[in-house]
């Protein structure tokens, strides 16, 4: 925070840095002016410089380039989860389709799919549109298994999205899925010990490149932007002979006000917004990426062309679904794959942590030989050095759906938080849904009910009906 000490709940001051963040952005440290504008009230106050804070500044101001809005990061610009992934962007919260049916009804299950689809394209034609210089590129992703409970679940959800097409042929899926069985998965996927794989179209990129160049557009537009300073408390104020609701934010180098402030914290938002932590809706947790050199027999193996998601991988009986994805030919560090997960090492999964300035230990073992593992030494050959390891801090919701909209009863005060470690496939558009909200006062048509952020004050259990 700003290089004080660390408080908890808010950002640490003094984080590891990802394998995205060498060298440090030109607009790491920005300061649009260099003092605190503390007797201006802007239209907007953003809290948080990562994906959803950046797409929702930009956003607003395409709409309106004469909105006043002031941006505030706790540390550099994109240093939080945005900056600190492991650099896939996929739609591949698919396999839940069923327990949204469950859940949520029909409707709003293919909303969603909808929106995670969106989502992920909106970005490929940004990066497109702006010629963003962020190593994008088109790859096909896999949904691996090992095992045939976790595979039986995945047709099962293949399935029922099959049925629902069926009867409702408009209904999509966007995305087309191919579904692969047996020694045919085994040798296109190069992976030796699989029994099925899902692939489909994705993207791999440096996320934290993405966000800074949205920053940067939004500076043209006119943002100020304060890096390395801390939110620290919020407050409505409605001064005398007022009708109209003001909030202010306190911070380490002055107080701020706005009309309105938004949220775009994440993992930290529960340290700010004390009254959302009291419901025990959001969960921060403590990911982490090891980045290591392939071993010495991989180079060839078509899983290295892909990015992949091991879901029913990991220690013996902890299993909680690791991740990668290969450096493409003629990038910085080609070759490189960047292993995450293993968070089922830890006693306490990680959660409750907001703590990114330490590396778990036991969990970067397991990251360093993860890879070999997975492929079997045979394939693997030799293992190579470990080039980085990091930690980034996400957001965990019971329904893995984020808090998108205004808290109930506080006039002015947005949020877009808890992206559930997806955030790359569900927040450029929820930002979109954030920035109709904010200049029509009404939710899209197309905007997942089961996303509204008053459902964190409701009955959170995963039965709930959502409603008009």
């Amino acid at each position: 925070m700003g290089g004080g000490e660390a408080v908890p709940g808010f950002p640490h001051p003094h984080p590891t840095v990802s394998y995205w963040q060498l060298p440090p952005h030109a607009i790491a440290n920005h300061r649009t002016t260099s003092d605190l504008p503390t007797s201006q009230i802007f239209d907007y106050v953003i809290i948080g410089s990562g994906v959803s804070g950046a797409a929702t500044a930009y956003k607003l101001l395409s709409r309106d380039p004469s909105l006043s809005i002031l941006m505030l990061e706790a540390r550099t610009a994109a240093s939080g989860a945005s900056g600190r992934n492991g650099g896939h962007c996929r739609p591949g919260f698919w396999l839940n389709f069923g327990k949204y049916l469950a859940w949520f009804g029909e409707d709003e299950a293919l909303k969603f799919e909808r929106l995670e689809e969106q989502n992920v394209q909106d970005i490929a034609d940004f990066v497109r549109e702006h010629d963003i210089d962020n190593d994008f590129v088109d790859v096909e992703t896999a949904d691996a298994y090992l095992t045939e409970k976790a595979w039986s679940e995945v047709l099962e959800a293949v399935r029922l999205r099959e049925e629902i097409r069926q009867r409702r042929p408009d209904s999509g899926p966007l995305t087309k899925r191919n579904v692969m069985h047996g020694q045919v998965a085994r040798d296109r996927m190069g992976m030796p010990s699989i029994i099925g794989a899902v692939t489909y179209p994705a993207h791999t990129q440096n996320p934290y490149r993405l966000v800074c160049r949205m920053l940067e557009l939004s500076l043209e537009k006119g943002l100020n932007l304060q890096t390395n300073t801390c939110a620290l408390k919020l407050a409505a104020v409605t001064p005398e002979l007022e009708k109209t609701t003001k909030w202010s934010v306190e911070t380490e180098r002055g107080t701020v006000q706005a009309k309105q402030v938004v949220l775009a914290t994440n993992g930290f938002t529960n340290g700010l917004y004390p009254k959302l932590a009291e419901t025990g809706f959001l969960t921060p947790g403590r990911n982490q990426v090891a980045a290591i050199r392939p071993g010495s027999k991989i180079s060839g193996n078509p899983a290295l062309r892909r990015s992949a998601s091991l879901k029913d991988f990991g220690p013996p009986g902890r299993e909680f679904g690791d991740y990668f994805m290969s450096r493409a030919p003629g990038l910085e560090g080609e070759g490189d794959v960047l292993y995450g997960g293993g968070r089922g090492i830890s006693k306490t999964k990680e959660l409750g942590i907001t703590d990114d300035s330490k590396i778990n230990d036991e969990i970067a073992k397991y990251l360093h030989h993860g890879a070999p593992k997975f492929f079997g030494r045979e394939t693997w050959g030799e293992e190579g050095e470990v080039v980085r390891d990091w930690t980034g801090i996400t957001c965990y919701t019971p329904d893995t759906f984020p808090l998108v909209g205004e808290a109930p009863g506080e006039k002015g005060l947005w949020m877009s938080v808890g992206m559930n470690g997806h955030g790359m496939a569900m927040a450029f558009r929820s930002a979109e849904a954030l920035a109709v909200m904010l200049t029509t006062g009404k939710e899209p048509e197309w905007f997942p009910k089961p996303f509204r952020a008053s459902r964190a004050w409701k009955d959170s259990s995963l039965n709930m009906e959502i409603k008009d």
